[in-house]
């Protein structure tokens, strides 16, 4: 059996729809530990919106802010910041839009609004989250390395944020109410292929498993990309296997299919 380094989602995927983990979920991933292969985590969460998560189920590798950053034993083993002069832009653009946004390192979470917008309540809430501390130096993005922005609109509000005014970065929805502001270069899949071939892995043994549409690339590039049944239709039509959902230990059946467990 060839070792195998295998990316989860969190959200959808790992987790059920109560936002917990299905047994059959945390007796596959110790069974695939135990076959030798390489587990780890490929999520738009922060690392400390997933620390539950990566203690819950002792993942040691995590890949976090949609590929901005990629730790492996829990050391940084690559990064791709946010442009810094795009960054004010795009903030000087939300403020006069008044869009609430939420900073991003790989360890922190602040807000920029003083204001709670119902938007990022709803939001946070359905990552499981509360709702971050307010900046009140006003120079967190200043004195800080940021990876990801969280950015508060609708798909009406998206129109004011034009890819050629921003050709810096790229805008992923993950929420009907919300998307991530990532580095135009990178993506989970880029950071997946980067450490992969970092630690001598293959391309034809990486799979990767998820749902949204942040897992698009992954999903379709990776050498086995399984999408959950519960998953967006773009994400299921470029799989390799459509497993079952969430919430009927699709996880655990999709590994049973290739034979791994």
């Amino acid at each position: 059996m060839d070792k195998k380094f295998i990316f989860f989602d969190i959200d959808g995927t790992l987790l059920d729809d109560n936002k917990e983990v299905l047994e059959s979920t945390r007796e596959t991933l110790t069974a695939l530990s135990a076959a030798g292969h390489d587990l780890a985590i490929a999520t738009g969460r922060n690392a400390l919106m997933a620390d539950g998560v990566i203690k819950d189920l002792a993942f040691n590798h995590y890949i976090v802010c949609n590929g901005a950053e990629a730790f492996y034993n829990h050391e940084t083993a690559y990064k791709n910041p946010l442009d810094q002069g795009a960054l004010h832009r795009l903030i000087e653009r939300a403020d006069a839009e008044n869009h609430p946004i939420v900073y991003e390192t790989a360890h922190e979470l602040l807000r920029r609004s003083k204001e709670v917008s119902p938007r990022m309540v709803d939001g946070m809430q359905y990552v499981g989250y509360d709702v971050p501390d307010y900046d009140d130096s006003g120079r967190f993005h200043y004195d800080n390395e940021l990876i990801q922005l969280l950015l508060f609109i609708d798909d009406e509000d998206s129109t004011v944020y034009r890819q050629a005014d921003f050709p810096e970065f790229r805008f992923v929805r993950w929420y009907e109410k919300a998307v991530d502001v990532l580095p135009a270069t990178g993506s989970k899949y880029e950071t997946i292929s980067i450490l992969a071939e970092q630690k001598g892995y293959e391309h034809e043994d990486i799979i990767t498993v998820g749902d949204g549409n942040n897992d698009f690339e992954m999903i379709q590039k990776s050498g086995y990309g399984i999408a959950m049944a519960n998953g967006e239709p773009r994400v299921k039509e470029v799989a390799d296997l459509v497993t079952h959902s969430n919430n009927d230990h699709g996880i655990y059946k999709a590994f049973k299919r290739l034979d791994l467990i």
